[in-house]
């Protein structure tokens, strides 16, 4: 009887950690669902067509809930096509600091990228700040000495 009720917890207790919803999906996983993401993305801002030039994952983080999925870092290339011309939207940071995108998985078992509206509404936020600077402010390069009045 011991056996049989011992035997019965542990496949309960694999069931439950093999059907987790919380199973960290893998690269070939998570690259169609960014890619999408970042066509999506770009489309917002965009009359043309956009295409990903590329997309390398970094590292998918572990799950976090107040995310409600897992953090996927990643650097990309995305060209949007325009009749005047094409914009590209470029992350080319290595350093992890900040994600890319957040993936999950889908009822349906697919998985979906998206941004947490937390953080888009932050983002939303900055770029409406960035977009009242005169245009010198925004320039990277480096800055001028200062020199004395003469």
């Amino acid at each position: 009887m011991k056996n049989v009720t011992y035997l019965l917890l542990m496949s309960i207790a694999f069931l439950l950690i093999a059907c987790s919803d919380d199973d960290k999906p893998n690269v070939e996983q998570v690259e169609p669902a960014l890619k999408n993401y970042l066509v999506m993305e770009k489309a917002k801002t965009c009359g043309g067509s956009v295409t990903v030039d590329r997309v390398t994952i970094l590292k998918i983080g572990e799950f976090e809930s107040k995310l409600d999925g897992f953090p996927v870092y990643a650097t990309f290339g995305v060209t949007c096509s325009e009749a005047s011309g094409s914009s590209p939207w470029v992350s080319d940071d290595t350093t992890m600091s900040k994600f890319t995108a957040v993936v999950r998985k889908k009822t349906s078992g697919e998985f979906e990228c998206f941004m947490p509206e937390q953080f888009q509404e932050r983002r939303n936020a900055m770029e409406r700040q960035t977009d009242v600077l005169p245009p010198d402010m925004m320039k990277t390069d480096a800055p001028k000495p200062i020199t004395a009045p003469k």
